[in-house]
């Protein structure tokens, strides 16, 4: 008579824990994949919104820019600056900086771009539409010439608008405003204007836009944000006024007199740049993150302003 099997031998032991352990591998890398599939789509979803919203940002501050004012900025040279249209083929532009339009007083009717050119005679500026007085500490007033490009005989980057220890022959300072007037100060402008021109503009400061690679980080402006700063962070630069004084730069520059605030446009960012083609600026952006247990993630996003 045979008796009934009460428990497993060695062998049949093995072979369990052998299978369980095969089924456990598998299962760890069926887990493992969809985690880096997931963590991939999470991570493609987060730099795609944040690309579109560092593009939208600065689109807008651009579209208020001065004409004729943008350039491309090397960082670690202050004598290599290029006008906007030239930083196509020039790779240490890395910087993009511009003078911008004073929008609020324009929008509240402060200034309205236009003068009387048969009641003004320098420095006396008889403007149009002005229902308040203006504000003008650090403001500069430009000029539109023809096609609202300046001066055409006058580089942006040499001698314009003060950009790098360069002269500013095409901004020029208010003394006074009342109702429908504007004063020039012919006794401080070292280049008083040559010709009035009908259309003109009021700028209230520069912007520039770097990465944390092309900064001075020990520069106390990013010391004192009390965040990491590392190559890869995108930094907006702003109340600067270059065509003031002349030397001033953003306060992270690696030279010149170091001015102005920062904040913190986005992480993450492994290139930013901008160039000009028919009358169009095209912004550039790539980013890029390491998830973990896989390869870098990248995305990249372009957006054109007018």
């Amino acid at each position: 008579m045979m008796q009934n099997k009460k428990a497993f031998t060695l062998i049949e032991l093995i072979i369990v824990i052998v299978i369980s352990s095969v089924l456990s591998i598998g299962t760890f890398k069926a887990f493992k994949a969809l985690y880096i599939r997931s963590a991939k789509a999470k991570t493609i979803t987060e730099l795609s919104m944040q690309s579109q919203i560092v593009l939208n940002q600065v689109s807008k501050l651009l579209y208020n820019r001065i004409p004729n004012s943008t350039i491309g900025y090397d960082g670690q040279n202050q004598d290599s600056c290029n006008p906007i249209e030239d930083i196509m083929s020039n790779d240490n532009s890395t910087v993009l900086e511009w003078l911008y339009l004073d929008e609020e007083q324009l929008l509240s009717k402060k200034y309205a771009s236009f003068i009387d050119m048969n009641a003004s005679s320098k420095p006396n500026l008889k403007t149009l539409g002005v229902t308040d007085e203006l504000n003008i500490t650090n403001r500069g007033l430009i000029f539109a010439g023809s096609f609202d490009a300046g001066n055409e005989d006058k580089s942006t980057c040499n001698g314009a608008y003060g950009w790098h220890g360069n002269d500013s022959n095409l901004t020029h300072t208010i003394k006074s405003s009342a109702t429908d007037n504007i004063k020039l100060d012919d006794s401080v402008d070292d280049y008083p204007p040559e010709y009035i021109y009908e259309k003109y503009y009021l700028t209230n400061g520069a912007y520039a836009i770097a990465r944390g690679v092309d900064i001075d980080s020990d520069a106390d402006c990013i010391t004192n944000l009390g965040q990491n700063v590392d190559d890869d962070t995108l930094l907006l630069f702003y109340d600067f006024y270059p065509y003031i004084n002349k030397g001033d730069t953003y306060c992270a520059d690696k030279n010149g007199t170091k001015t102005g605030k920062v904040s913190i446009l986005s992480y993450n960012v492994s290139a930013f740049g901008a160039v000009y083609e028919n009358d169009i600026i095209r912004l550039s952006i790539d980013m890029k993150k390491t998830i973990r247990g896989s390869t870098e993630v990248h995305i990249s996003k372009q957006k054109a302003v007018f």
